[in-house]
C-alpha cells in the first residue's frame, strides 16, 4: 500500500499540469485573408482610433439626415442640409428616396509610412466603407472623400484618391450612404460601420466600429 499511494500521488500531479498547459488566451484576434494576425482593443466606438498597416483611421462622427447639400465640394460637400443650409438663397440640396435616410460619416486618417503613398477607392491603397445591419444587410458608400487642399476660402477640399506624405496626419474623411428608414428607427438591431484597407500586396484589414 506504501508504494501504491506515491504513485496515486505522481499520476494526478502529471494530469493537473497537463490542464493547467492546455489552457488558451482569450484574447480576441481578427485574422486576414493571407493568415495574418492582429490584435484588436475590442469593440471600436466612435471616437476611437484603430490601426490598419501604415494607416490610422478615427471615426469621428455619425449623422442621419433626409437631405445632402448640393455641392461640387467645400464645407459642405457630402454634407447633410441642415435648416441654415437650406434656408440661404441659392442654395440647393438631394432628399432621399422615399422611404429612405441619409447616414453620414466623418473621419480622420493619418499615415505613419517612410514614403509618399495615394489611398482610395481606385488607389495602389485601396479604402472602402459599408454598413452593416442586423441580421446581414449591407450597403456601401453612395460616394466618400478625402479633405486634400485648401479653397481660398480656408474650407478644405475633396478628392476621391488622395496622396498622402510621411507623417501626414488628420486628413479628414467623410462620405455618406442611402439606407432604408428602418436603419435608424430601429433600437433592437446592430448597426456596424466596416472599414477597409487593401495594400499593393493585397494584405487586407477590417476595421468594425459599432454605432449602435
Amino acid at each position: 500500500m506504501k508504494k501504491i499511494l506515491p504513485l496515486i500521488l505522481a499520476v494526478a500531479l502529471t494530469l493537473s499540469l497537463a490542464a493547467c498547459g492546455g489552457e488558451t488566451s482569450d484574447s480576441p484576434n481578427t485574422t486576414t485573408e493571407n493568415g495574418e494576425n492582429n490584435q484588436t482593443s475590442g469593440v471600436l466606438k466612435i471616437g476611437d482610433t484603430s490601426t490598419a498597416g501604415d494607416w490610422e483611421f478615427t471615426l469621428t462622427g455619425i449623422e442621419f439626415s433626409d437631405a445632402v447639400a448640393d455641392e461640387n465640394n467645400g464645407l459642405y460637400y457630402l454634407r447633410p442640409a441642415d435648416d441654415e443650409y437650406k434656408s440661404e438663397t441659392g442654395n440647393s440640396f438631394y432628399t432621399a428616396e422615399s422611404g429612405d435616410i441619409f447616414l453620414f460619416f466623418t473621419a480622420e486618417l493619418t499615415y505613419n509610412g517612410k514614403e509618399s503613398a495615394e489611398i482610395g477607392s481606385q488607389s495602389e491603397n485601396y479604402i472602402g466603407f459599408e454598413i452593416r445591419y442586423g441580421d446581414g444587410y449591407t450597403f456601401d458608400t453612395y460616394e466618400f472623400a478625402i479633405a486634400d487642399a485648401q479653397g481660398a476660402d480656408g474650407s478644405s477640399l475633396y478628392v476621391y484618391d488622395s496622396i498622402f506624405e510621411p507623417l501626414d496626419t488628420n486628413r479628414e474623411c467623410r462620405g455618406y450612404f442611402e439606407v432604408p428608414l428602418e436603419v435608424q428607427s430601429s433600437e433592437s438591431d446592430s448597426l456596424k460601420l466596416v472599414v477597409t484597407f487593401m495594400d499593393m500586396e493585397g494584405t487586407e484589414r477590417e476595421l468594425v466600429y459599432d454605432i449602435r
